[in-house]
């Protein structure tokens, strides 16, 4: 099975495009992703090498269940950081939604907006009905964008993660109450 086809009209807003990974960003990619304080919120914090970063992308383009876009500021569509949908049962209608990384622009409303049109894809393209994520206890930024969005909180027992969950509904009036 192939990686879909997303829509033109779904990938763009006012504030970000996001446009399918390619090879050409995989190095910057690392770069970003390698800064003490990106990796910090990511599970395995460690380093990446440029041969594992290959072998992470050989893996992923056979991986249907995974989309991973770079997202680029619109005004000038300079890359500005990553956004994913993965873990993508259509059968279940589920997916999770992450990896998010701003590495330029913050605090320009870019994490709210590409991770506002990576629920968009799920929803409006993949037909997904539930999606989920999970956030650092400690990521008060990223849980400020979640919640905005419409995300709830579920029941943890987890200490340093928060496990949270959007459904269509929920997400539809969060970007109406944006107009």
């Amino acid at each position: 099975m192939a990686k879909p086809v997303i829509p033109a009209e779904l990938l763009s807003d006012a504030a970000v495009h996001l446009t399918p990974i390619g090879v050409d960003d995989l190095e910057l990619m690392r770069t970003w992703r390698n800064r003490d304080e990106i990796r910090v919120w990511f599970n395995d914090g460690r380093l990446i090498e440029a041969q594992q970063q290959q072998a992470w992308y050989r893996a992923y383009l056979e991986n249907p269940a995974d989309l991973m876009f770079i997202v680029r500021r619109t005004a000038d569509m300079k890359p500005v950081g990553t956004i994913a949908l993965y873990r993508i049962d259509h059968d279940a209608k589920r997916a999770e939604v992450g990896r998010l990384i701003i590495a330029e622009g913050k605090g320009e409303g870019l994490g709210y907006a590409a991770t506002s049109r990576a629920c968009l894809i799920a929803f409006e393209c993949l037909g997904i009905r539930t999606l989920e994520l999970d956030v650092k206890r400690a990521n008060v930024a990223a849980r400020r964008i979640y919640a905005a969005l419409g995300f709830k909180s579920l029941p943890d027992a987890g200490q340093e993660a928060i496990k949270m969950q959007l459904l269509p509904h929920h997400f539809v009036s969060a970007v109406r109450s944006e107009a």
